[in-house]
């Protein structure tokens, strides 16, 4: 690792502005007047090839939309594929039998109507859920009591993939993505909800590929479970055992069954082709079981979007005005606040697909928080990142509508820049925050990208600005080099009318919290 040595005075960052002006990398916000002299970690060359797997300037479907759909599921993310965004985002939670689903929440009181389905105690379908797979009475509730000793209400990890399935996870949003029935167990029989899922992981891959959950007549998606093999005929006890010898786990994941997704997706009739990358978070590793990252990582690869075992032969981020990115090498960014999860990220992807370091000030801050509000501290969170294999900075950026702490002040977007790191900035909602960071047609020091729940209005923001459907813009990571991204369309859709073709109203569609 090589360092470069950074001073900041009110007349270094005077002529630091000029020179933006001048050279196209102006940001129009102000400086922070403090004299200061720090160093920072450059990112290394084998880094730096991973870093350039990512477009420059990707708009990021944050949560697929938390403004125009229910966040994290179908409606949101195949709005946020056909609007044309580079990268459907998510957050990454596991279920009590080992599922990797994408949503924001450990909580599901927010998103779904587990209040009015499960209540606050153990789903009283529970028993009967055993017993559905043959096991005996008995043997199921010996189970059940040991699910009692660990059970948190409304928390991810306390349910089974298909006991999540039977919630609706649309009305909380607008009646207009409401389910027309609830799921139910009746005779042994357990049926899924009607309407929008809390999503797995391969969901959101299925969405990204342009397709669509496969359904039957009545709206309940087709996905069957079984027991897997290493386990049947088994009792519960005997499972429980031989999940808690793999100590993997802790004392609360059931991982036993199988879920047949073979046959969960059909081709999306409304597929235009973009073919958007998704961009992965893993939460704080208490929530999750401890091989969280390995899970994630076996997924990538069963679903042929693991680019350390199978890279991609495309390079064009963008073909005939159509997204590309899911077909190249920059198909999947990983992203975490925790430095725990960011050690364990790199154990296992050894920085060989791009990595994101987001920042966030604690309050009060965390044993292992850096100083992100001193030079010198930032500078820290840079090295640490890079030493864990990030190729990211993701900070936090101030203004409405979510008044997050400023975390890209002119000095800390220098220190990124200076780094060799990309910049990708969290949340843009709003025209006032896009110009505040990108606010020139040859590119921002910034913002290298950008997190969004408002695809719509970022993406003709970029367009408008020369950022999107051009060629010749200035590469300031390859200096004297240009960057290229012509031939993505320098048409965005209509928000609601794209709604309404894929099958969704729009009709008293209210913008939620971010």
């Amino acid at each position: 690792m090589s360092y470069r040595r950074v001073l900041f005075t009110s007349r270094t960052l005077m002529r630091v502005w000029l020179l933006t002006v001048v050279f196209g990398l102006h940001a129009c916000y102000d400086n922070v007047d403090r004299p200061v002299v720090t160093d920072v970690q450059a990112i290394s060359e084998e880094m730096a090839a991973v870093r350039d797997y990512v477009p420059l300037y990707a708009v990021i479907a944050h949560r697929g939309s938390t403004y125009w759909a229910p966040e994290e599921t179908e409606s949101a993310w195949r709005w946020a594929r056909e609007m044309g965004t580079d990268y459907l985002e998510s957050d990454l939670q596991c279920s009590k039998d080992g599922i990797i689903i994408a949503n924001h929440d450990d909580n599901l009181k927010r998103t779904t109507n587990i209040e009015e389905v499960f209540g606050s105690t153990i789903p009283a379908t529970r028993l009967q859920f055993y017993e559905s797979l043959g096991f005996s009475h008995e043997d199921a509730q010996e189970q059940y009591q040991r699910d009692e000793t660990s059970f948190r209400p409304y928390y991810m990890q306390s349910y089974y993939y298909a006991e999540l399935l039977m919630l609706n996870a649309g009305k909380w949003f607008d009646e207009a993505f409401a389910a027309t029935r609830n799921g139910s167990l009746i005779d042994g029989t357990l049926h899924y909800s009607t309407g929008q899922y809390v999503s797995a992981l391969r969901d959101q891959i299925a969405y990204a590929n342009g397709r669509m959950l496969h359904r039957k007549d009545d709206g309940e998606r087709i996905l069957p479970y079984s027991i897997k093999p290493e386990y049947q005929g088994k009792t519960l006890h005997e499972i429980w055992q031989s999940i808690a010898v793999k100590g993997t786990y802790k004392d609360v994941y059931m991982d036993f069954l199988d879920y047949d997704f073979s046959d969960a997706y059909m081709v999306d009739t409304q597929d235009t082709g973009h073919r958007s990358g998704i961009y992965l978070e893993f939460k704080e590793p208490e929530v999750n079981p401890e091989n969280m990252e390995q899970r994630v990582y076996d997924i990538l690869d069963s679903e042929g979007w693991n680019i350390i075992t199978q890279p991609a032969t495309e390079t064009a981020f963008y073909v005939n005005g159509k997204v590309n990115v899911g077909r190249t090498n920059g198909k999947v960014i990983l992203q975490t606040f925790s430095n725990e999860a960011l050690r364990r990220s790199h154990a296992i992807f050894q920085g060989r697909v791009p990595m994101c370091y987001l920042l966030w000030l604690n309050n009060p801050p965390l044993p292992e928080d850096f100083a992100l509000t001193t030079p010198e501290g930032f500078a820290q969170a840079i090295k640490y990142a890079q030493d864990n294999g990030a190729h990211i900075i993701g900070p936090s950026i101030a203004g409405e509508p979510n008044n997050y702490d400023e975390l890209n002040a002119p000095w800390q977007a220098q220190l990124t820049r200076r780094s060799g790191m990309l910049n990708h900035p969290y949340s843009f909602d709003t025209q006032v925050q896009m110009r505040k960071y990108v606010n020139t047609a040859a590119g921002s020091i910034a913002a290298d990208g950008c997190f969004t729940n408002r695809s719509d209005l970022s993406l003709q923001y970029m367009i408008d600005k020369g950022l999107r459907g051009r060629s010749g813009i200035p590469n300031p990571f390859h200096p004297g080099s240009t960057y290229d991204n012509s031939q993505a369309s320098c048409l965005v859709p209509d928000a609601a009318k794209t709604l309404e073709r894929l099958g969704y109203s729009h009709k008293g569609i209210r913008g939620t919290g971010f």
